[in-house]
């Protein structure tokens, strides 16, 4: 945690000199350029809130990301920062956004509390998701990291730390509200509000060892097109009670999470376990885990990685009677989304090869990564996409190269 800690330290405070007495200001960038390919024809692997996807000809767009973040820091209690980033957005095109915005105000040399655009600490290594550098795989395991497809959050949070004997404590309770955005198939995006959304992180580091636990939940408020349609039809068959229990609308989706870290400088363990809350049919609850463990050689590391996800909803709803045309219709329709996600094993193996400094870039890293998913239960996993029928594992290879300027 201490190293993984002085890269984050580098990574967003690369100081420029004092602008004068009373305002410093700081700025720091980092880039990805990464290229993946899976070895299966019609399957694509990405997130569900990314329409670039990662196929069998190749995406150089999927990871691939530059970033600039700025500090101005008008008292020794009050800042302001903003970060920018190009990377593919949801509807598909390569852009910029705005990652994060947030007001700092930090009273006591131990508390923080943060108000504007910020990233809520769902997991561990949420906070730099984007920051390659900072990362030891080539992107964090979507068995874990893809349970929540919300990332940003307009809000408030608060960091706490002390010291409790040997250990050191963090505390980041947080509350506010966001959006949740999907691609859509026909081309765009869209979006609903996302409310009522709050969470509670802890951590204690003590010598090598870091251990974390979070709780985290979030109400969705509104209705996407794509299960809108489906929704208005079972109301209009007279199924209002399976209505509403299968879109968006209301769905209260907790997070709970713990994480567990050793490093020591040399041999590293990263392990984390998330459990995903739902009411709805459209947001299946999940269950994600991972463990990787590696060993630094100099420059190289080298790690393995092993991953899961359970789907802990049915895959059938048993919602609608099949004892017509209609019903039958609909129940296979609500039971084909019920399955649109199965369980999954994957399997990973990765170098890290660390580059000297050099002129303005303030570190470089090179990435290899070889993942084999195989899901289950005759279904896709979480690929996003798979042919008719598939029910074979996939191989997906990865290069990628991460610089701090």
């Amino acid at each position: 945690m201490r190293l993984r800690g002085s890269i984050l330290a580098v990574a967003v405070c690369a100081a420029l000199p004092t602008v004068s007495s009373a305002v410093d200001f700081h700025y720091s960038g980092f880039s990805t350029a990464g290229y993946s390919e899976v070895d299966k024809d019609g399957v694509l692997y990405r997130s569900s809130t990314n329409k670039e996807a990662i196929d069998s000809s190749g995406s150089l767009e999927y990871d691939s990301i530059v970033g600039l973040q700025g500090t101005v820091r008008f008292h020794d209690q009050w800042s302001v920062t903003a970060q920018g980033v190009v990377k593919t957005q949801p509807d598909g095109d390569f852009g910029p956004s705005l990652d994060w915005a947030y007001v700092k105000w930090q009273p006591l040399s131990n508390l923080a509390i943060r108000g504007g655009l910020t990233r809520p600490p769902t997991f561990m290594f949420s906070d730099s998701v984007y920051l390659g550098y900072a990362n030891t795989w080539a992107r964090p395991p979507l068995e874990v990291y893809g349970i929540s497809p919300v990332y940003q959050m307009t809000g408030v949070d608060a960091v706490w730390s002390l010291n409790a004997g040997p250990v050191k404590v963090t505390v980041q309770p947080y509350a506010g509200v966001g959006e949740l955005t999907l691609p859509i198939a026909a081309g765009g995006d869209a979006s609903i509000d996302v409310k009522d959304w709050y969470g509670l992180a802890a951590s204690g580091e003590i010598g090598s060892f870091t251990g974390r636990i979070g709780y985290h939940t979030k109400t969705y408020d509104g209705e996407m097109r794509s299960t809108q349609g489906l929704v208005n039809t079972l109301r209009a068959a007279g199924f209002a009670d399976a209505a509403a229990k299968v879109g968006f609308e209301g769905n209260k989706s907790p997070i709970f999470n713990i994480g567990l870290q050793y490093d020591n400088g040399s041999t590293f363990v990263i392990s984390e376990y998330a459990k995903r809350g739902s009411e709805r049919v459209v947001v299946p609850e999940l269950t994600g885990a991972y463990v990787t463990a590696g060993h630094r050689f100099g420059s190289f590391a080298p790690y393995v990685t092993y991953a899961t996800l359970t789907v802990d909803s049915p895959r059938s709803t048993n919602l609608i009677p099949r004892t017509s045309l209609v019903g039958i219709a609909l129940d296979t329709q609500l039971d084909n989304l019920a399955a649109a996600t199965s369980d999954q094993d994957s399997y990973g193996v990765g170098l890290r090869y660390e580059l000297p400094a050099f002129a303005f870039l303030k570190g470089a890293v090179l990435k290899g990564q070889y993942d084999h998913i195989n899901p289950k239960d005759g279904g896709k996993g979480f690929l996003s996409a798979a042919p008719a029928g598939f029910s074979d594992s996939v191989n997906m290879y990865t290069l990628t190269a991460d610089f701090l300027f």
